[in-house]
């Protein structure tokens, strides 16, 4: 439903200690502008499977958020790691709020905006079939699958967390998967599609 386009840019790392890292793309797009040079900071990730991507891409990973939620990792980075001046390279649009909660308990955190999404145009062909149980795993892939094809009240939508279930019209409610995980979201759907 998205594509990424990542934003050329120089960073100096060496005026942080550590990354956040909010996403796998965050990563692909760090890596693409630095060459791989982030790697010498090491990096708090907001989830298990970003965490993953930061090592695939062979990173350091220092702290992992207990639930993976931008509000959360801002919470526990300000109890943890209260000398650090982080870097927070992310998207253009965020529905977090991590910088601004950093910067109320007293942490130093730099933003770079180092790349941005945008919808993929679909044809109404491409459209999901009736009764279709659709896993949403962000804001911006539930608006740019509505700016697609709409809303079909067959459909259940599956949220992986409660930013994503927040970013549905009113007429919509999705079913909040239990954890902010892919695999585990489509073991929730699978579970909702066998009643």
């Amino acid at each position: 439903m998205i594509q990424f386009q990542t934003i050329p840019q120089s960073i100096h790392f060496e005026h942080f200690n550590g990354l956040i890292i909010t996403s796998k793309q965050g990563i692909i797009a760090l890596n693409e502008i630095s060459g791989g040079a982030w790697r010498q900071l090491p990096v708090a990730a907001i989830g298990k499977m970003t965490a993953n991507a930061v090592e695939e891409y062979g990173g350091k990973v220092i702290y992992t958020a207990s639930k993976a939620y931008g509000d959360i990792l801002a919470q526990e980075l300000a109890t943890h790691f209260v000398n650090y001046r982080w870097l927070y390279p992310r998207p253009k649009v965020v529905v977090s709020s991590i910088a601004a909660h950093l910067r109320s308990a007293g942490i130093e955190v730099v933003e770079k905006v180092i790349y941005e999404t945008t919808c993929v145009s679909y044809s109404e062909k491409e459209e999901p079939l009736e009764g279709a149980i659709l896993i949403f795993s962000s804001p911006s892939i539930v608006h740019c699958f509505l700016k697609n094809f709409g809303w079909d009240s067959t459909w259940c939508a599956v949220a992986i967390g409660q930013k994503t279930a927040a970013a549905f019209p009113n007429h919509i409610i999705p079913k909040i998967s239990p954890s902010p995980s892919i695999d585990e979201a489509i073991e929730f759907a699978k579970n909702l599609a066998s009643y």
